[in-house]
């Protein structure tokens, strides 16, 4: 999981284990019983709370959130700038340190962007060919059943044909004469 998420998966496992044994955390009293408990009690998960775990890994969406508290942090960390009595190098300092670390986030989404893109080109192409591959099989599937239908109507009409006189219908009992 971390390979296929990154290592945000530890982070969301953690959430996960602790939203799933929240009543059985708030029982304790303080923090030393809370993480005996979790000690004790979490490595020792049954296969079905392990896939329940896994599968509640997989749905979770924590980037919007975890940005959100992100924005959150620098808005508190603006507002502790202005309010608090730095020297106006010092304010300099942190308002360059905050706008290139604000660029880098821009370039990493940017980053981001791009292979959203490639990726939404890439499902749209495989969507597009999906969808002439169905167009394809319904008409072949509609061609067969015309092809069927017509089959048994002639089944049919050969069912419901008198036999010529002169000509018998084979009897399947018996084997018909040799030649010899």
């Amino acid at each position: 999981m971390i390979f296929l998420q990154g290592s945000e998966v530890i982070f969301k496992v953690a959430l996960s284990l602790l939203g799933s044994h929240k009543p059985l955390i708030l029982q304790h009293e303080n923090l030393e019983t809370i993480v005996d408990f979790i000690k004790n009690t979490l490595p020792n998960l049954g296969l079905v709370q392990m896939e329940k775990t896994i599968n509640q890994v997989f749905e979770m969406d924590i980037a919007k959130q975890l940005q959100a508290y992100e924005v959150e942090y620098h808005v508190l960390q603006e507002e502790l700038i202005d309010s608090s009595p730095l020297s106006d190098n010092q304010r300099m300092d942190k308002l360059e340190k905050t706008n290139s670390s604000l660029r880098k986030q821009n370039l990493d989404l940017l980053e981001q962007l791009q292979v959203a893109n490639g990726r939404i080109q890439s499902l749209e192409a495989t969507v597009e060919k999906l969808l002439s591959s169905e167009s394809k099989l319904k008409q072949a599937m509609l061609a067969l059943e015309l092809e069927r239908s017509a089959l048994l109507q002639m089944v049919e009409e050969l069912r419901r044909q008198p036999a010529e006189p002169g000509t018998r219908e084979p009897d399947c009992t018996q084997p018909e004469p040799s030649g010899d």
